[in-house]
């Protein structure tokens, strides 16, 4: 069989060089919502790579969009200074779930006194918590099914004010 003649390859021009590549690294983030028995939102968050582990887990009021729960643990970390951030979690605690809280949560777990790691996850977390908490206040409940069946543009009407200026779809 000639180069570029397999099937996986049959993509690549013939007579273009396949280009290699080596894997050098990779960085995951995984989130799992669930919802609690006391109707809270509870967030799952792992940022994991060659050098970390960073568990996230935070506790959210629907009724609210408060933080009412924010703990993070470091199990793996390039420095021995690494785990005495994880502590600024709790500074989340009381932030609620609306415009402004990137800048918030930057304050309070970024820069030189906090973990760009930890924000990164943090704001990921809270993003995704975002899109589980749209449609709650119209009584759909936590990423409700319901509300992801409705027709695209009453889904629209009835998130606008949530997402407006968000992204091109929301813009105004």
């Amino acid at each position: 069989m000639k180069e570029n003649e397999n099937h996986e390859n049959s993509y690549i021009p013939a007579g273009e060089r396949i280009p290699v590549k080596r894997l050098v690294s990779k960085r995951d983030i995984g989130i799992e919502a669930f919802e609690l028995v006391n109707g809270n939102l509870m967030l799952e968050a792992t940022l994991l790579d060659p050098y970390h582990l960073i568990r996230l887990n935070i506790h959210i009021n629907p009724n609210t969009k408060e933080i009412v729960h924010a703990k993070s643990e470091f199990g793996n970390h390039p420095h021995a200074a690494c785990p005495l951030v994880a502590a600024k979690a709790t500074s989340l605690i009381g932030l609620k779930i609306e415009r402004g809280i990137t800048r918030k949560v930057s304050e309070r777990i970024g820069g030189s006194e906090g973990c760009i790691h930890l924000r990164e996850l943090t704001l990921e977390t809270i993003n995704f918590a975002a899109t589980a908490l749209i449609g709650y206040d119209e009584g759909f409940g936590l990423m409700s099914r319901d509300f992801n069946l409705l027709d695209e543009q009453k889904k629209f009407e009835l998130s606008k004010h949530l997402l407006n200026n968000s992204c091109y779809v929301y813009k105004t």
